[in-house]
């Protein structure tokens, strides 16, 4: 089982939830040694106060994933944390790993000006993690960043902000053969009212009615408690006169087209990012 301490005041710091907030995790692991402490990675994930953070760490015989949340509550936070943890407890007789599986959930209220000091593998003696909050005035930054610095190659360390998307840039694309037509970006909203949108290419009009959805909820207690599926927005597209849709395409913000073949032979495509500043 894993364990939460915190250890003194690091950091003076206040919180006021409200439009451009930026929340920064700021986080090291550390190893225990002979002489000092060894930091093995570091990095920072930021991102709008709601944001949450994605941490994993993996070694030849070990795994931890965590989903970090915080939750402001006046002067003081609510840090919850979501943990799956996989042990390597031997091998079966034909020299297959056996793993053993755990998952557990803490949470703690503190001050902002605390610092974090979590055990993953559930000792004092082994590696920690230590984890501060930052807060600062952004002027209506919403989009994630993340900073990572790996010293221990031998260890895989990874950690990701996790940023529910309030709206989206969706560019649209019809593509056939080489030729593709105009881009057409739209600022979307998941779950606002479906809107009309025609695409032109080779002189050819197509209409189209497109929607802005969330995914459907995951389907595993793991993805669901990780968020795996936070940050994935789904394109409903439809014809003005269908009932049922031609299909949806889904994906994440991150500037990669997706595709989806529509009847007529062409191909729409439908890139997701984040919108600029406000």
């Amino acid at each position: 089982m894993g364990l939460l301490s915190f250890t003194s005041l690091l950091l003076g710091l206040s919180v006021l939830q409200g439009p451009g907030t930026r929340l920064t995790y700021r986080i090291r692991v550390i190893e225990p040694a002979a002489v000092t402490p060894r930091v093995l990675a570091s990095g920072a994930v930021s991102g709008p106060l709601d944001s949450d953070m994605r941490f994993t760490l993996r070694t030849d015989t070990t795994e931890i994933e965590a989903l970090f949340q915080v939750t402001p509550v006046g002067d003081t936070v609510t840090l919850g944390g979501e943990f799956f943890t996989r042990r390597q407890v031997g091998r079966s007789r034909r020299g297959l790993p056996l793993w053993e599986e755990d998952t557990y959930r803490r949470v703690v209220r503190l001050a902002w000006s605390d610092t974090a000091r979590i055990y993953p593998f559930g000792s004092a003696k082994g590696i920690w993690v230590e984890l501060i909050l930052e807060r600062e005035f952004a002027g209506g930054e919403a989009r994630p960043a993340e900073a990572f610095d790996h010293v221990d190659s031998t260890r895989d360390v990874r950690m990701e902000a996790v940023v529910r998307p309030r709206r989206a840039r969706v560019i649209l694309n019809l593509v056939r053969g080489d030729t593709v037509s105009a881009p057409r970006p739209m600022d979307m909203v998941p779950d606002e009212p479906p809107r009309l949108v025609q695409l032109v290419l080779r002189g050819r009009a197509t209409t189209l009615v497109l929607s802005l959805t969330r995914p459907d909820p995951a389907r595993s207690a793991r993805e669901r408690a990780l968020a795996l599926d936070a940050e994935v927005v789904c394109l409903r597209v439809a014809r003005p006169a269908d009932t049922e849709p031609l299909g949806t395409i889904c994906g994440r913000l991150n500037n990669v087209g997706r595709q989806l073949p529509l009847p007529s032979g062409d191909t729409l495509t439908a890139t997701f990012v984040w919108p600029g500043w406000r």
